[in-house]
């Protein structure tokens, strides 16, 4: 649209991103854009060290893996913050019956129902369908309802089992609801008043956290499975944007990275090479 709006006023229009799309990296690289490449940091600091975390028949801890779970309590130590991303608000994605295998579907879209532990509620994601959680299975009456999955609500009461002395402060939109409230939060964490940081990509973008210098990425593997065409570059674009929250500041940052697909050559292409060497491997 801003594009159009140029074209119709004869306007220059500038496009700036750290994870340009593959259409306007496509319209620059056939010089219908000028191109022009930002190469350090805006603070001039050092880029974060990525590394991958091959969860592969390891045992996990609610989803976290005991090198992350080790990772986090060295730089706790250091008295540094630390930023967890999960993009998947609620407890659990899926609430699924083992006596007879139902699963909470919505009725509008015939897909999972969200659990949220503390409202009570299965929620759709896609178009905020709800109903309370029942308490024993619509199908067969069993009391064998088992969440499955990991979400945010899940994270957080797992990070305050293992770190029970630590502040842990969520981040998504069941946590920020009233006006105001995420300007608070964001207050907090540039005071230094919480030391891991958990939440979606309403994290990911934009903020400058000077103490923040690891960043876990959880379950960032439905990018290489999704029917989505879109999905790896979606994957690319959120794990680049997420890991320049580390180590923005003078202190080095390194962003660990579970995955079942350690050896996926496009993964390894953004992790030891960089957004514009992935982009172009996809472009291919």
């Amino acid at each position: 649209l801003a594009i159009y709006r140029g074209q119709l006023n004869k306007t220059p229009v500038v496009l700036g991103s750290a994870t340009p799309s593959l259409e306007s990296l496509n319209n620059a690289k056939n010089t219908r854009y000028h191109y022009l490449q930002l190469k350090e940091r805006a603070t001039g600091a050092q880029k974060p060290a990525l590394h991958i975390i091959d969860v592969r028949n390891k045992p996990l801890t609610q989803g976290l893996s005991k090198a992350l779970i080790q990772q986090t309590k060295k730089h706790l130590a250091n008295g540094k913050q630390i930023l967890f991303f999960l993009n998947r608000r609620g407890y659990a994605p899926i609430l699924m019956c083992q006596g007879c295998g139902w699963s909470a579907q919505c009725r509008h879209c015939n897909l999972p129902m969200t659990l949220h532990l503390k409202k009570h509620k299965l929620i759709c994601h896609h178009c905020e369908y709800a109903y309370y959680q029942p308490r024993t299975c619509p199908n067969c009456q069993a009391e064998a309802l088992t969440p499955i999955g990991l979400g945010t609500e899940r994270l957080e009461q797992t990070l305050k089992s293992l770190f029970p002395s630590t502040d842990i402060l969520r981040i998504d939109r069941d946590s920020v609801q009233k006006k105001h409230q995420l300007e608070q939060m964001l207050n907090k964490i540039h005071q230094g008043g919480a030391q891991i940081l958990l939440g979606t990509q309403m994290l990911a973008k934009g903020h400058h956290f000077p103490n923040v210098t690891m960043v876990g990425i959880l379950n960032m593997d439905h990018g290489f499975f999704s029917s989505d065409f879109r999905a790896m570059e979606r994957m690319g674009q959120l794990i680049t944007q997420v890991a320049g929250r580390a180590g923005r500041e003078k202190h080095p940052g390194e962003v660990f990275i579970q995955t079942l697909q350690p050896d996926n050559p496009l993964l390894l292409t953004l992790i030891k090479k960089k957004y514009a060497d992935f982009s172009e491997q996809l472009l291919k």
